[in-house]
């Protein structure tokens, strides 16, 4: 069994409040840089998203280093990593979040209904973000959506997508050190069981 990486996972359903938590916490405990990693593009006039990605961005305190990586977070880490290594403290590298990273993967598919395609192509940079965790001494905190829990969806594309982020999710949340579900602004801890 491999120690676990210096990773706490947010997961809870929309406006759950699990980034402001993820924030919370990082404000707290960073000791040196903070690059925040954000996954949300705006695409056209969706206002909406805008006015979500408005309001993230007006939280972050401004010695905050933003990264804009809606695919393969991991390849872009491992180059800005890699140019900063030690220099001084340890870093803290903030993911928001992994679900929007999961739809950007889904659609750049050729067919989004491939749900081969998808796993593979999400196995893949989920592990690529894996290894440069692995690769650098940093704090690792990402948020993620908990999709599954209202039952399984009625449409294929949208089972197609709570399946590849429950499993994102999985292998995320087997290399935490912390998980925590956020409902209502409120944390449960959650727990590894060994058998």
């Amino acid at each position: 069994m491999t120690e676990d990486l210096d990773l706490t996972l947010f997961l809870g359903g929309t406006r759950s409040g699990k980034s402001a938590l993820a924030e919370a916490l990082v404000t707290a405990r960073a000791q040196g840089p903070v690059w925040y990693l954000a996954t949300a593009r705006p695409l056209g006039d969706d206002d909406a998203m805008h006015e979500r990605i408005r309001r993230h961005r007006s939280r972050r305190p401004a010695c905050w280093h933003t990264l804009e990586c809606p695919r393969h977070p991991g390849r872009e880490l491992e180059r800005l990593l890699a140019a900063h290594a030690g220099d001084g403290p340890v870093p803290t590298v903030l993911l928001d979040c992994v679900t929007l990273w999961m739809s950007n993967i889904l659609f750049a598919l050729d067919d989004p209904h491939d749900a081969a395609a998808f796993e593979a192509g999400l196995t893949e940079e989920v592990e690529g973000l894996l290894h440069a965790m692995r690769a650098f001494p940093c704090r690792w905190v990402l948020v993620s959506g908990e999709t599954g829990l209202g039952g399984i969806q009625a449409g294929p594309l949208a089972r197609i997508f709570d399946d590849g982020l429950g499993l994102a999710n999985q292998m995320l949340a087997a290399q935490a050190r912390d998980a925590f579900l956020v409902v209502a602004g409120r944390c449960l801890r959650l727990e590894k069981l060994t058998f």
